[in-house]
């Protein structure tokens, strides 16, 4: 809205993003219908692993690489383009219809999409009420020193880069992630994370902070520095180059009968085969 200048200090329009409000300013910000959703186009090429449907939701397994809506960067490759493909119109009217929750690109791994503006509001108080459990496995490198804990910290973006998160002593928002090691596998380990709370790029910042990054990260852990020391043994390591995190549980309240649903998902391929290589190592 501020790029589009519909925000405006003293019939102004104000033009920094990072602008500070003051007490005592008086602003104005105007509303304007947003059709961002009737811009999103069909796509029949991405194919969607549908694990369960109903009239009010769709839990998938989302592939690794693939983005969740458009935005920055997209055209119409996205999962929501593929699911406007699939119900064969737009979910509702919303900017982005459908959409209670999100896994980032390169994270495989289950999701739940809201058919209808009554199941969106529904699992999203869910969500904003942490009633909807989120368990993920990740190979992280190292061994963890205690095999299970909670790192709790405050997450916010690096002034720096706003699209790389990081850990923070006062700014930010809470974040909250317990671990548990659920086997060492040579120099990495594969660990399960449930989330209390679903802060971005979460439990990789989270691994990061505490000295074992997921296996893969380009972003969080020197991936590249420590995948190099296995340039003899594997290439497959070495070029493995998508975090190996996978969302592998998923359990929420159904928005219409209330009953308790639970779904699981096994590790894709690549990261089996990765697991692989690290034990034959």
């Amino acid at each position: 809205m501020i790029q589009n200048g519909q925000v405006e200090l003293l019939g102004v329009p104000i033009t920094n993003n990072d602008y500070i409000v003051k007490s005592g300013e008086k602003y104005v910000v105007h509303l304007t219908s947003n059709n961002e959703s009737t811009s999103i186009e069909p796509n029949h090429n991405i194919k969607l692993d549908i694990i369960y449907e109903d009239e009010d939701i769709i839990v998938l397994n989302k592939q690794s690489g693939l983005t969740v809506h458009p935005g920055a960067g997209t055209n119409n490759d996205t999962l929501l383009n593929a699911v406007v493909a699939h119900l064969g119109k737009i979910p509702y009217t919303h900017v982005r219809p459908g959409i209670v929750h999100r896994l980032d690109k390169d994270t495989s791994g289950l999701m739940v999409i809201a058919k209808n503006e009554e199941s969106h509001s529904f699992l999203s108080e869910l969500l904003s009420n942490r009633k909807i459990r989120r368990e993920y496995l990740a190979v992280v490198w190292g061994t963890l020193s205690n095999p299970q804990g909670t790192i709790k910290t405050n997450i916010a973006p690096k002034r720096s880069n706003k699209e790389v998160m990081c850990v923070t002593k006062t700014t930010g928002k809470r974040a909250i992630t317990h671990y548990l090691v659920q086997k060492i596998i040579g120099q990495a380990s594969l660990v399960k994370c449930t989330l209390d709370t679903g802060r971005t790029h979460q439990i990789r910042v989270h691994m990061s902070y505490i000295g074992h990054s997921i296996i893969g990260d380009q972003v969080y852990g020197k991936n590249s520095s420590k995948s190099a020391k296995y340039a003899k043994h594997s290439d497959f390591i070495c070029t493995f180059n998508r975090q190996a995190l996978h969302a592998y549980k998923l359990g929420l309240y159904h928005p219409k009968s209330k009953e308790y649903m639970e779904f699981r998902s096994d590790l894709p391929q690549d990261v089996r085969t990765l697991i692989d290589e690290f034990e034959e190592i």
